[in-house]
C-alpha cells in the first residue's frame, strides 16, 4: 500500500497511481473531441449546438473542483476519490445510453463532477505525504505522467469511436474509471492528517477567505492560471489560425500539437529533476523567464512580413515546456503553507486557473481575425502577468519565512 506520513522522495508506483488518477479528467475532456462529427449526425444536430457537449464537461470542472477540496479536507481524501471516480463510472454508462442531445449534456456535466475530484485531491495526498520541496518534485512528475493523457485520448478516442461508434467512447470511460477504483482502493489508503477536524460552514468560509487574502496562495494560483490561459489562447484558435497561414488540415494540426505536448512532458519531467538539484523556486523563476521568451518568439513571428510555420512551432514548443516547468511547482506553491487547508486550496486554486483560462480563450476567440498579432498581443500579456504573479507570490513567501518564528520548520 501507499502510506501517508512523509516520505522524503517520492515513490514511483505513487506517482504513477496519482499520475493516471489525474489525466482522467483531461482523457474524458480529449477523447470526445474527434467523435463530434459522427455525433453530430448521430443526434441531428448542428456543430455549434454540439459545442455544449464540450463546454459542460469545462464548466463542471470548474464550478465543482472547489466543492471537491472542501469535501476532501472534511471527509477524507480516499472516501471522496473514490465516490468522484464512482460517479464519473456511471456517468459514462449514462452517456454511453444517451438518446437525445440534452441527456448527453447532463452525462457530461455528471461526469465533469466526478472527474472534478482527480487533479484536486491528488495534490492535496501529496501535500499530506510530502514537505513542500519534496512534494514540488513529486507533483512535477505526477504531471508529466498525467500529460500523456491529452497525447494520447484524441487518438484512442478518435480510433474507438471509427471502429465501434461514438457510444463506445464513452464504454472506455466506464472501463477507465472501474479500473482505477479497484487500484486505488487497493493500493492507497487515507492521508489526511489525523489532527484535522471536520470544518464547520463558518470556519469553511473562513478558509476561503483566509486563501483569498494569501499574498502567497494568490500568487502562485494566478502564476498558474496565466501560464494555462496563454495555453488556452492558442489552443482556441491555433487550427483556424494554422490552416489561415499554412493550408494546415485538421490531421496535420493534431499530430503537430501532440509534439507540443510532448514538450509540456519533458517541461514537467526536467522541473521535478531539477528541482532536486536547484530548488524549486529557481526553477519556477527560470520556467516563467522561458515562458517571456517565448512570447517574444511568437510575437516576432507575427510581425515577420512572411510567416514562417517553424518560427510559430519554435515559439509553441517553448511555451508548452515552460508550462510543464511552471505549473506543478506552482500548484505546490498553492497548497505549500496551509497543510490543513490543502484540499480547499487544490480545488479553488484550480477553480481560479479554470475560470482565467476560459476567459482568456473567450477573449481570443472574439479578438481572432486571421491575423497573426491579434492572438500574439493577449497572449503576451497572459505571461506577463504570469510573471507579475510570480514575483507577488515569492515575495509573499518571503514574508512568511521572516514572520516564522526562528528554528520552526516551514
Amino acid at each position: 500500500m501507499i502510506a501517508a506520513g512523509g516520505s522524503p522522495r517520492p515513490r514511483w508506483g505513487f506517482i504513477a497511481l496519482l499520475g493516471a488518477a489525474s489525466g482522467l479528467s483531461a482523457f474524458g475532456m480529449a477523447s470526445v473531441v474527434p467523435m463530434l462529427p459522427e455525433l453530430e449526425r448521430a443526434l441531428s444536430t448542428d456543430f455549434a449546438t454540439l459545442q455544449f457537449v464540450v463546454s459542460a464537461y469545462l464548466l463542471g470542472l470548474g464550478l465543482f473542483q472547489p466543492i471537491q477540496g472542501v469535501l476532501c479536507d472534511r471527509f477524507g481524501r480516499r472516501p471522496v476519490l473514490l465516490g468522484g471516480f464512482a460517479i464519473f463510472l456511471v456517468a459514462s454508462l449514462l452517456a454511453s445510453i444517451a438518446p437525445s442531445l440534452p441527456w448527453l449534456v447532463l452525462a457530461r456535466g455528471l461526469q465533469a463532477m466526478g472527474a472534478s475530484v482527480a487533479t484536486v485531491v491528488t495534490r492535496a495526498i501529496v501535500r499530506d505525504s510530502y514537505e513542500p520541496e519534496p512534494a514540488a518534485i513529486a507533483l512535477s512528475f505526477i504531471s508529466a505522467v498525467m500529460g500523456f493523457s491529452p497525447v494520447i485520448a484524441p487518438v484512442i478516442g478518435g480510433v474507438v469511436a471509427s471502429a465501434l461508434g461514438w457510444r463506445a467512447v464513452f464504454w472506455l470511460h466506464a472501463a477507465m474509471a472501474g479500473l482505477l477504483l479497484l487500484l486505488i482502493a487497493l493500493r492507497l489508503r487515507e492521508t489526511r492528517p489525523a489532527g484535522v477536524k471536520p470544518a464547520s460552514l463558518r470556519e469553511l468560509l473562513r478558509g476561503f477567505g483566509k486563501l483569498m487574502r494569501e499574498r502567497r496562495f494568490m500568487g502562485y494560483s494566478l502564476t498558474y492560471s496565466f501560464v494555462s490561459g496563454a495555453s488556452f489562447m492558442f489552443i482556441t484558435i491555433g487550427a483556424a489560425l494554422f490552416e489561415h497561414l499554412f493550408g494546415m488540415t485538421a490531421a496535420q494540426f493534431g499530430s503537430m500539437w501532440a509534439g507540443l505536448a510532448g514538450s509540456y512532458v519533458l517541461g514537467a519531467a526536467s522541473a521535478g529533476a531539477l528541482s532536486r538539484r536547484y530548488g524549486t523556486q529557481r526553477v519556477i523563476q527560470s520556467g516563467i523567464y522561458l515562458n517571456l521568451f517565448s512570447a517574444v518568439v511568437f510575437c516576432t513571428a507575427a510581425l515577420w512580413p512572411r510567416p514562417e510555420l517553424a518560427a510559430f512551432i519554435a515559439a509553441l514548443a517553448l511555451q508548452s515546456m515552460s508550462s510543464g516547468l511552471v505549473s506543478p511547482l506552482a500548484l505546490a506553491g498553492a497548497v505549500g503553507d496551509n497543510p490543513s487547508l490543502a484540499g480547499m486550496a487544490a480545488g479553488l486554486s484550480s477553480s481560479i486557473a479554470m475560470l482565467i483560462s476560459m476567459a482568456c480563450a473567450m477573449i481570443t476567440g472574439a479578438l481572432y481575425d486571421g491575423r497573426p498579432l491579434t492572438t500574439a498581443v493577449p497572449l503576451s500579456l497572459a505571461c506577463i502577468a504570469a510573471w507579475f504573479a510570480l514575483r507577488s507570490a515569492l515575495a509573499g513567501e518571503l514574508a512568511a519565512a521572516r514572520s516564522r518564528p526562528a528554528g520552526r520548520p516551514r
